[in-house]
């Protein structure tokens, strides 16, 4: 008697309709919960046939559709989801067992039907997906933004560097056009005595003394020109202006590989040795008056990097070690002439390059705050506070590198750029994490 008014007990207060019909799908038994379910009377439910508590227009399994719910009897067992109607004729989603049994001593066939409402997990998961897409969505704008922030950020450093870089141009550039005017008037010597050896080989014939006229004439003419220096000056004059020519040439490649951006953001292989120096062509005027570069670059492996991002993190640092030494400068009484250091090196997984200056340093209350978006202690106008940030997630989360800040209040400032060799290991390493 226990263990039946156990099992009654259980039937009654599960959540889930039980239901017990013949072969014809007649109910024989249902719970509480059935009733509860799909809102029928006790009385009601006992002349009810299982087909009419299904809402079989909207009810699959898998390719068939379901013209009743005794289709399903040809099953032994069936697991799947239909839908239901109720008595006000709404419709609800249920998970649904259903299992042959037998009565005890008899081949009677009768089917147990178990059915959970699931329309409210169904309707969350509804919101969820609708959420997920939204949430997708907004990634996907952040991620825009994010990149327009450090195009915004390229074009900003570039607009700074622009005066420095239009100086480097224009001294190349001044002697070139200094060199093209001399070269001119050159060419207008030679032109008058190159057209006096014709001159002397066509009356060469017509005798000795008119010959030797001729030759007094252009010996003349030579001096006058001071033809040896002429010939002479020509070669370095050439030399110069083609020296000239290549640091254009330098500084044009250096802003194209600075300047070039992908929205794809394609990992390729990047010499971080290459980057650096192409940076320092960019950068230079912005140093040379306040500061001497010391640079070592150690042979290191090329790494899987996205170029034009790593070289803006580059220029970025330089530029804020630039101006943390022009700041000392100003603060300091005797004349103060600037040092900054870069040096690469690298270890079997990571490739690493220093960026080390005696500037101001950071104040230490400072430290743990430097890579937050719109930080600065720069006056209102003179920084957005997005150099660093933007840095720290490109070398961090882009690139699962790492960015290392050691400063010293009044001595300087180290930053360390630690990149992956192969990008994808370490993505794999950190997601384990």
């Amino acid at each position: 008697m226990e263990m039946k008014y156990l099992f009654e007990t259980i039937i009654k207060n599960i959540r889930q309709s039980l239901l017990i019909t013949d072969s014809n799908g007649k109910l024989e038994f249902f719970n509480a919960s059935t009733e509860k379910m799909w809102n029928y009377s006790e009385e009601e439910l006992k002349n009810m046939n299982i087909n009419d508590l299904f809402y079989f227009e909207s009810s699959y399994t898998e390719d068939n559709k379901i013209s009743q719910i005794s289709d399903l009897f040809l099953f032994e067992n069936w697991n799947g989801e239909i839908y239901a109607k109720n008595k006000e004729n709404s419709v609800f989603c249920l998970k649904v067992s259903i299992c042959q049994i037998f009565e005890e001593n008899s081949n009677v066939k009768k089917y147990l039907i178990i059915s959970e409402n699931i329309e409210e997990k169904k309707s969350l998961l509804s919101q969820l997906k609708l959420k997920d897409e939204e949430l997708q969505k907004s990634i996907k704008n952040l991620e825009n933004a994010q990149f327009m922030m450090i195009e915004e950020d390229k074009l900003a450093n570039l607009g700074h560097l622009s005066a420095g870089i239009a100086h480097e141009i224009n001294n190349p550039l001044g002697f070139i056009i200094s060199n093209f005017g001399t070269l001119k008037k050159y060419v207008e010597k030679l032109n008058e005595i190159i057209l006096l050896y014709k001159s002397l080989l066509a009356n060469s014939q017509e005798g000795m003394c008119l010959v030797k006229d001729e030759v007094a004439n252009v010996e003349s003419l030579e001096r006058k020109y001071n033809l040896d220096f002429i010939m002479d000056d020509i070669d370095e004059l050439l030399k110069d202006t083609e020296g000239g020519i290549e640091r254009v040439q330098k500084i044009i490649a250096a802003m194209r590989n600075f300047a070039h951006s992908s929205l794809e953001k394609n990992f390729e292989q990047y010499d971080l040795n290459y980057g650096i120096t192409n940076t320092l062509v960019i950068a230079k005027n912005e140093i040379k008056y306040n500061s001497n570069i010391e640079i070592e670059l150690d042979e290191i492996p090329q790494v899987e990097a996205i170029p034009s991002e790593i070289n803006q993190v580059i220029l970025n640092l330089i530029i804020n070690s630039s101006h943390a030494i022009k700041e000392k400068q100003e603060k300091a009484d005797l004349d103060y002439f600037g040092l900054l250091k870069i040096y690469t090196f690298s270890d079997d997984l990571f490739v690493s390059c220093v960026i080390e200056d005696n500037g101001t340093g950071i104040p230490k209350e400072n430290l743990d705050k430097i890579f937050e978006p719109f930080f600065t202690t720069k006056p209102i106008g003179k920084g957005t506070g997005l150099g660093l940030s933007i840095a720290y997630d490109i070398i961090k989360n882009t690139h699962k590198g790492d960015l290392i800040v050691d400063s010293v209040l009044g001595e300087g400032t180290k930053i360390t750029i630690k990149l992956p060799i192969r990008h994808e290991e370490q993505e794999e390493v950190t997601q384990n994490e």
